[in-house]
């Protein structure tokens, strides 16, 4: 906490002599280019702007992105820091928890991500702050149920290289066991595998698919929402986003609101004072639906389900 309040003040002299020569640099790092890690950013940026922070003006944004490649991530953060760069911010779990174990002197604020506790970190690093997905896997299986009363098994594929895919997996496959729903598996490794995986879990007979948390699945969610609908197999979010490539259902946050949530952290460290709590879960979930892969998968939606829906993509 020492270290984090040291910071804070460098910060914080930094802002104060501001001039329009010395910019304070935010750097910036995501995982991959995808609509709804975009939403999540430009929430970001529009908290730092609301808040007087403007890029160009007194702020430099330093923006990275990784383009879906694990193995750039490090290499990122390093020129981040190389650069001097006076915060960085991480949009994705896999950069969170890179820039948890890399940067050791620059504060860090991670937006959509799962929390450095759920990635199993037992003593997270003072200069980390942001916003988490608590992950409400009691009300996904609800939703999945209620669309599906007499389901049986589904099937779940998923990066295991991504700590966050992994752990969502985990969770969720255990909330549906628990619910006496088998699970099925399958890894992939890049957006390439998810064809194979997609055909062998259609293979095994299962009554939906499920994409939790998955960076690399969602860069083919495409891919996978043709294998539903060429087999009548419901295909089920946790980003509620991603129903626009062609999932029929979508339980989870608002990335835009996860984003500037995120900003605010940043905003206070700015601003040289410590953010309180410094990380803390993201509450409010959101229901979309699309009926029109609904239809191709063979699922009608109830009613009830419908009037929860803040949109529905006919």
């Amino acid at each position: 906490m020492k270290r984090l309040l040291l910071l804070l003040l460098i910060i914080h002299g930094m802002t104060a002599c501001h001039t329009g020569e010395q910019k304070i640099k935010v750097g910036y790092i995501q995982i991959t280019q995808d609509q709804v890690l975009d939403a999540a950013r430009e929430g970001l940026f529009r908290a730092l702007s609301d808040s007087g922070f403007v890029d160009g003006q007194n702020i430099s944004i330093l923006n990275n992105n990784a383009q879906g490649d694990l193995s750039m991530i490090h290499m990122i953060l390093q020129s981040l820091i190389t650069q001097n760069a006076d915060i960085i911010v991480t949009n994705s779990t896999p950069c969170m928890v890179a820039a948890a174990s890399t940067v050791q002197n620059t504060p860090v604020v991670f937006t959509v991500a799962f929390s450095p506790e759920q990635m199993g970190m037992k003593n997270p690093p003072d200069n980390l702050a942001g916003v988490y997905d608590p992950l409400h896997s009691e009300e996904l299986v609800e939703l999945i149920i209620t669309c599906l009363p007499g389901i049986d098994c589904i099937g779940i594929p998923f990066n295991n290289a991504e700590p966050n895919a992994e752990y969502a997996a985990k969770i969720l496959g255990a909330a549906l066991q628990n619910a006496g729903i088998r699970v099925f598996t399958a890894s992939v490794t890049s957006p390439n595998d998810i064809l194979m995986a997609g055909e062998f879990l259609a293979g095994k007979k299962v009554d939906a698919l499920l994409v939790a948390g998955d960076n690399t699945l969602y860069m083919g969610l495409n891919t996978l929402s043709k294998v539903a609908d060429n087999h009548d197999i419901p295909l089920f979010v946790t980003d509620p986003l991603q129903v626009e490539k062609g999932a029929c259902i979508g339980l989870g946050v608002n990335y835009d609101q996860w984003g500037y949530l995120s900003g605010l952290k940043a905003v206070e460290i700015l601003k040289g004072r410590t953010p309180d709590p410094a990380i803390e879960p993201i509450q409010p979930i959101e229901l979309i639906v699309n009926l029109k892969a609904c239809k191709s998968q063979g699922i009608s939606i109830p009613n009830s389900l419908l009037e929860r829906a803040v949109r529905i993509i006919q």
